[in-house]
């Protein structure tokens, strides 16, 4: 299982809208930007509770404008959003739609809110449409369409959709391509695509862009798990990431490209997504040898087609020929695994209290206890 990853919260640009509804400035109005300025300030703060109020009174300044009201009222529930209060966040937002001509940015924003709301419940292909309808909505706010395309790959890597997602961050980054969040989400997404040169080269840029705590964790957590050091030719030592799984890289052929795997002990065979067989037919050679049925973690059973592979290296100590297998029934995108029938001719040490695993050829270990029995001999 993955963590699933929060989308961004765009806060509506309240201060360019104002003066575009009030270009003449008024003792109201005054009064009006005095309460958003003090809701800005809560709001960054944390301190929702008090930013609703001052978003409450800055409505009752202007009640009876309508442009003015939705855009209050939109801002508002943002602020309930963030305090958790979705029940007063759905009953604004349900306020701001039933304002008739609702258009452009505020549009836009409110069907971002929407599907936030929406994800909250559980509602994923709800929020895909309102993040659909808003990144063709007419507007002209950069960062507004940037975050409204990250949000929808957001669903999508939750949703398992990895190609869209990845297409989406594209775009999100062409409309904002400072945004450290949109090149550490679509990190993300490369990994879980097996494109593992290209999420560390996407995690190495959001890095750079002064990133945010989100944006700092998911980069990190990607750089954590490509991570590894090599302690000589025949031992490395990985990590174990949060959820307790240990993912290595594996090329098949030296010069191949490294293909993320999760290493299971507890798995007889390895398994592979068919999507991987072309490109390893380019690297070493492969020969189906049969097929099989696999029991399934809940109880059910699949049928298999085994592979005989001629070399794999974890990292880069040789594995030797390998039996991979990839399942028959058509099915979203498989992890690739790594079984115990794979590491045959490896010593693998797990600390889970030092989040750490110790992967040694067995020959090298082999090698070393006998020189400690020769040395204590004499």
């Amino acid at each position: 299982m993955y963590s699933l990853i929060s989308p961004t919260i765009y806060l509506v640009l309240i201060f360019c809208l104002l003066s575009v509804l009030f270009p003449n400035r008024g003792l109201a109005l005054e009064k009006q930007e005095l309460f958003f300025e003090e809701a800005k300030s809560f709001l960054k703060s944390g301190q929702y509770q008090e930013a609703i109020q001052s978003f409450s009174k800055a409505i009752g300044v202007l009640a009876l404008n309508n442009d003015f009201a939705r855009t209050a009222l939109l801002a508002r529930a943002q602020a309930y959003y963030q305090k958790g209060d979705t029940k007063n966040a759905w009953k604004d937002l349900r306020e701001v739609f039933n304002y008739p001509g609702l258009s452009g940015e505020l549009l836009a924003s409110s069907l971002n809110l929407r599907a936030l709301l929406s994800l909250k419940e559980g509602k994923l292909s709800r929020a895909v449409d309102d993040y659909s309808t808003a990144v063709i909505t007419p507007h002209h706010n950069q960062s507004l369409k940037s975050v409204t395309f990250a949000n929808r790959g957001i669903t999508y890597l939750n949703m398992g959709l990895f190609g869209k997602a990845i297409l989406d961050f594209d775009r999100a980054i062409q409309f904002d391509p400072k945004s450290g969040f949109n090149y550490a989400a679509r990190a993300v997404a490369n990994l879980r695509t097996d494109k593992v040169e290209q999420a560390k080269k996407d995690s190495e840029t959001a890095m750079t862009l002064g990133p945010d705590n989100q944006t700092w964790r998911l980069a990190s957590s990607v750089l954590s798990e490509l991570s590894f050091q090599k302690i000589d030719e025949d031992c490395i030592v990985a990590k174990i990431n949060e959820d307790g799984q240990i993912f290595v890289q594996l090329k098949f052929g030296k010069n191949g490209r490294p293909h993320r795997f999760l290493l299971d002990t507890g798995a007889t065979h390895s398994l592979i997504d068919k999507s991987l067989l072309k490109e390893l037919s380019r690297e070493t050679r492969i020969k189906e040898i049969g097929k099989g049925i696999v029991h399934l973690a809940d109880g059910s059973t699949a049928p298999v087609t085994r592979y005989s592979v001629e070399s794999a290296f974890l990292y880069q100590m040789p594995l030797g020929p390998i039996q991979v297998q990839t399942m028959d029934k058509k099915n979203k995108r498989s992890l690739n695994l790594l079984g115990a029938g794979s590491l045959k001719n490896l010593s693998i040490l797990i600390d889970t209290s030092k989040k750490r695993v110790e992967i040694r050829r067995k020959s090298s270990l082999e090698s070393s206890k006998q020189k400690f029995t020769n040395s204590t001999a004499r």
